[in-house]
């Protein structure tokens, strides 16, 4: 019985090895036709992204906002509402938006290994022309503490016929929140929001449209 098994073992053992050598000797060619294929060459690079200021905002938070952070398994979690505010044109600072009262926050990761603010926006706007609502979220980083401040990716959601441009196009979102500001009664946040005017993706909307 013994030797039985013994055999069965050698003989599956040859079958492994002649199986692997067949597929090695089979796929050859191609994997040295794979390995020396050339790099691809661009006929011209992406347009290097480019950003324009579109609204600011001072927004009003919860009372002594810093200190609304809980324990994280990842850090510390913020949990900073947003109780109203404004967003104006840059040019004639005319209010363009009011910031829907409490709804929406910042609920970012200050992180255990590196200390850096992980941001997680989310910000509701009612404009003040038409009256629709516009949703934001995104995500970004920057650092937290005595002055907290980011850069945050955000994409917008809206029924407003005369944004829809805003809907598929970049948006960043800079926050600030100016230790001067940070009041045990009152905490306000200054946002500038950019949108793309030049780059690869908004040339690839544009040429589609």
């Amino acid at each position: 019985m013994f030797s039985l098994y013994r055999d069965l073992c050698i003989s599956f053992s040859k079958f492994v090895f002649i199986s692997v050598a067949i597929f090695l000797a089979i796929n050859k060619d191609r994997a040295q036709a794979i390995a020396v294929q050339p790099a691809h060459k661009r006929d011209a690079f992406p347009t290097v992204p480019t950003f324009t200021r579109l609204y600011d905002a001072t927004i009003l938070l919860v009372p002594n906002a810093n200190g609304h952070i809980t324990g994280s398994p990842f850090g510390e979690r913020e949990y900073i509402g947003f109780l109203g505010g404004n967003c104006t044109d840059p040019t004639s600072g005319e209010v363009v938006a009011n910031v829907v009262p409490n709804v929406g926050g910042e609920f970012g990761i200050i992180s255990s290994e590196n200390q850096a603010l992980y941001t997680e926006v989310h910000l509701v706007l009612q404009f003040v022309d038409d009256g629709d609502i516009a949703y934001l979220s995104g995500e970004g980083v920057g650092t937290f503490g005595a002055t907290t401040a980011a850069v945050t990716y955000l994409r917008m959601e809206t029924n407003s016929t005369s944004r829809q441009d805003l809907v598929k196009t970049p948006l960043l979102l800079s926050i600030e929140f100016p230790s001067d500001l940070q009041r045990p009664d009152e905490t306000v946040a200054l946002f500038s929001l950019f949108v793309m005017v030049q780059g690869y993706f908004h040339d690839l909307l544009i040429s589609r449209h």
